[in-house]
C-alpha cells in the first residue's frame, strides 16, 4: 500500500464521519423544536406610583432618624471603628453588636460610616429588646419508632401503616440500611426503624 492508497483512506473515514453527523444532526428532534422569536416587543413594566418615588439626594445615614430611648448613650463612630470594637469598648463583650444593628435599625452590623450616631441603650435593655433575636434556636432531634415486621408485610405496606403513605418506603429503607440488607427480603421478626413526625 502505498501513500497515495493511505491519504485515499483517511479522506474517505474524514467524509464518512461528517456525511454520518450531518445524516444524524439532520434526523435529532433539535432540528424540530420551536425557536423562539427575538426582537418583538416585550412588556413595559408596570410604572412606579409617585407616591414612593424619592425625589432628590438621598439623605446620608447620620440624618436618618433612628428610635432611641432618653437614656441611651449616643456614640459617633470614629475612623477604624465598627460595631464590634464599639460594643467592646462600651459593653465588654463585642458579642453584642448583631443587637446594637438591630436597636439602630441597620440593616448589618458590619456597614457603619464615620460620623453616624449610634445610640447605645443600657445592656439589659439591649438584650431584653433583642432576647428572640439573639437566642439560639433549640433544633429538636427527631423521634423514632420501631416496627416488627409480621408475616406477609411487604415494605410499602408497613410504610402506609408507620408513616401514612407508601411514598415513605425509600425513607424506610435508608433508615434501616443496617438491618435490611436486602429490601426485598424482609424476615418475621425484624425490628424496623421509622421516624415519628
Amino acid at each position: 500500500m502505498d501513500s497515495n492508497n493511505k491519504i485515499s483512506i483517511v479522506i474517505g473515514f474524514g467524509l464518512l464521519i461528517f456525511v454520518g453527523m450531518f445524516v444524524a444532526d439532520h434526523f435529532s428532534d433539535a432540528t424540530h423544536r420551536e425557536v423562539a422569536i427575538l426582537g418583538g416587543e416585550l412588556p413595559s413594566p408596570p410604572p412606579i406610583p409617585a407616591s414612593q418615588l424619592i425625589t432628590g439626594a438621598l439623605p446620608s445615614l447620620e440624618t436618618i432618624e433612628h428610635p432611641t430611648n432618653a437614656n441611651d448613650q449616643v456614640h459617633v463612630v470614629n475612623k477604624g471603628e465598627s460595631l464590634r470594637t464599639i460594643c467592646s469598648k462600651e459593653y465588654g463583650d463585642s458579642g453584642l453588636a448583631n443587637a446594637v444593628a438591630l436597636w439602630n435599625g441597620l440593616s448589618s452590623p458590619n456597614k457603619i460610616e464615620v460620623g453616624q450616631h449610634i445610640a447605645l441603650p443600657t445592656r439589659s435593655a439591649l438584650i431584653a429588646a433583642h432576647a428572640p433575636a439573639l437566642t439560639p434556636k433549640v433544633i429538636s432531634a427527631p423521634q423514632f419508632g420501631t416496627y416488627t415486621v409480621k408475616s406477609g408485610d411487604t415494605l410499602s405496606q408497613i410504610a402506609q401503616q408507620v408513616c401514612g403513605s407508601a411514598k415513605c418506603t425509600i425513607e424506610l429503607i435508608e433508615l434501616n440500611k443496617r438491618t435490611l440488607l436486602n429490601p426485598d427480603r424482609l424476615q418475621i421478626g425484624m425490628k424496623l426503624r421509622y421516624r415519628i413526625d
